[in-house]
């Protein structure tokens, strides 16, 4: 569920309409062919006209119909959700209907005339519904009052609905009107409020605005807990022969968790009769049935399977890995500056002694180095023994 803590709060005014545009905040939009659904949509006089088509783009559902003359209606619908606000215990769906009655070149909309014995309305909008699950919050669905525009020209309009823990009310607003307009028979000029209702916040809510190019109208409105119905007429000639457009704001309110189902979502429009029928008109109207709501399908995330863990280093290792040690003997090389035979090389050798009793055996200083601890006196003694005992044996 929401936490729903609107940073700010104020009643519903036109402050701010500036540009026609239809955006959401704090609602979740409802996905076309599976959030919502819908049964048939069939033409409200089959006989006559039978041209009807309804199919989502994307999450929008566009429908309507057009009879042999041209004349055509048309609607756009699309759904969002408001999770249950804490202190109703109940979740909320709101319809956004752009409904438009286009007359064809030469045709006309419907208007009452002297002759005519009824009137009819040049856009009618409809939702039926026996689904006690939930109920139509007429209060909130926009317009929620019926209003009625006594000039023409162009105006702005904007519509609010917004649901929260603290803020909840909708608004219809207009912006600057043509001089000597009036609404529901006050003359007004400036930008204001047409209905409002409730605490909007800045946060979780929905609001559009569009222009409006047909006026000299009446809009009634007939709600009840299964019932929602605007009819819009026209009572002056100057505009028949340009399109009438509404936006209407279709607030359900359903047990938390649950769908809701309209029975019947009618759109329809009236246009003169033609030439050769002066005293008639032409009902072009499309019918939509069993149009089911759901809250959005939420689906789990799969979860992936862990997969075991093992330690990889970042880097190659320089060196080879250790192999079992070998049992061959490596014999180490003799150095090459010592060959056998070589008087000291791995054997001992004894050398004469040096000196007599007669000879001093204290150490001559000398600057040479010395070889085993003889000096330089001790090596002429040796070779001169050496000389000596080789003539000795010659003489012998």
């Amino acid at each position: 569920m929401f936490t729903i803590l609107p940073l700010l709060f104020g009643t519903a005014s036109a402050e701010g309409l500036s540009a026609t545009q239809t955006s959401y905040i704090g609602a979740n939009m409802l996905e076309g062919e599976l959030d919502i659904t819908f049964g048939v949509a069939s033409p409200v006089d089959p006989a006559n006209n039978p041209n009807s088509y309804s199919y989502f783009v994307g999450n929008t559902l566009y429908v309507g119909n057009e009879d042999d003359d041209g004349n055509s209606v048309d609607a756009m619908v699309e759904f969002f959700w408001f999770q249950s606000s804490i202190d109703r215990g109940s979740d909320f769906y709101v319809g956004i209907i752009k409904a438009r009655s286009t007359p064809a070149m030469g045709e006309e909309l419907y208007v009452s005339d002297w002759n005519d014995w009824e009137t009819h309305p040049v856009l009618s909008v409809e939702a039926l519904s026996n689904d006690t699950r939930g109920a139509f919050r007429w209060d909130w669905s926009v317009p929620f009052e019926s209003y009625g525009i006594d000039a023409y020209g162009q105006i702005q309009v904007g519509h609010q609905v917004g649901f929260g823990a603290t803020a909840q009310g909708s608004a219809m607003t207009h912006g600057e009107l043509p001089e000597g307009t009036n609404i529901n028979g006050i003359p007004v000029a400036a930008s204001g409020d047409i209905q409002a209702k409730g605490f909007i916040g800045s946060d979780y809510k929905i609001q559009t605005q569009y222009d409006i190019t047909l006026y000299e109208w009446d809009v009634y409105v007939n709600g009840r807990g299964d019932m929602m119905a605007w009819d819009t007429y026209l009572n002056l000639n100057a505009r028949s022969d340009q399109s009438a457009y509404h936006e209407y704001f279709l607030i359900v309110q359903v047990e938390e968790g649950e769908t809701f189902k309209i029975d019947e979502l009618n759109v329809l429009g009236n246009f003169n009769g033609s030439w050769y029928n002066p005293f008639g008109n032409s009902e072009v109207g499309v019918t939509l049935a069993d149009l089911e709501i759901s809250p959005p399908f939420y689906q789990a995330p799969e979860e992936e399977e862990e997969e075991e863990w093992t330690w990889e280093p970042s880097y190659e290792p320089s060196y080879e890995p250790a192999s079992e040690p070998s049992e061959e003997v490596v014999e180490e090389e003799e150095p090459e500056n010592n060959p056998e035979g070589d008087p000291g090389f791995g054997e001992e050798v004894d050398l004469p002694e040096l000196g007599s009793n007669n000879e001093s055996t204290e150490p001559v200083v000398s600057g040479c180095a010395t070889t085993n601890g003889m000096g330089s006196t001790g090596v002429a003694l040796f070779f001169a023994s050496l000389l000596i005992g080789a003539r000795r044996r010659k003489n012998s």
